[in-house]
């Protein structure tokens, strides 16, 4: 099934600041991948993450985000990378439900006239637990546990390109649907 639809968790796999929340915007820009906010705390976008969002634009696959943060910090780091445009109906809210976010921002493609089904999703997050809510709630979308590491990104092209993440690095699982 060809994807259509990638969905990444920011918590952690984007970047590497697990608890956004904590952050205090503004955020200024320190290089291309680094922002620091106004407390002096850095986020460092995960290496080869940019690539990854360029390589699935170019795909013509649409990108958004369902992230368990505030919205203004995730917003302004976004903002601050220039990163912002990647994402479609991206889903930042501050609780932990994320199949919630996910049944709502597949809804939200829907109003749009962007009908997908389950199958044509490919929902990134480095929780096994999201992913099986996801897929209990939104029906048999495709899961890719991702991490911290830039490998687990790189799995992602991966497995669009065969459907299967490989066994390459022992830390990143496909979730059978």
């Amino acid at each position: 099934m060809t994807v259509k639809l990638v969905i990444l968790d920011l918590d952690r796999t984007l970047w590497d600041h697990h608890n956004v929340t904590a952050l205090r915007a503004p955020f200024s820009r320190i290089d291309e991948q680094t922002v620091a906010d106004a407390t002096g705390v850095h986020v460092r976008l995960q290496p080869g993450a940019r690539a990854l969002l360029d390589t699935l634009r170019e795909r013509g696959i649409l990108i958004s985000i369902a992230s368990w943060n505030e919205p203004a910090p995730v917003f302004a780091i976004l903002e601050a990378l220039g990163l912002r445009d990647y994402f479609v109906h991206p889903k930042v809210e501050f609780h932990p439900y994320k199949e919630r976010m996910v049944s709502d921002l597949v809804r939200e493609f829907s109003e749009d006239g962007v009908h997908l089904r389950p199958e044509e999703i490919l929902y990134v997050d480095d929780r096994a637990l999201h992913l099986r809510r996801v897929r209990l709630a939104v029906g048999p979308v495709q899961t890719l546990r991702a991490g911290v590491d830039i490998r687990d990104l790189a799995r992602v092209i991966d497995y669009l390109d065969r459907g299967d993440p490989g066994s390459a690095h022992p830390a990143v699982t496909a979730e059978d649907c």
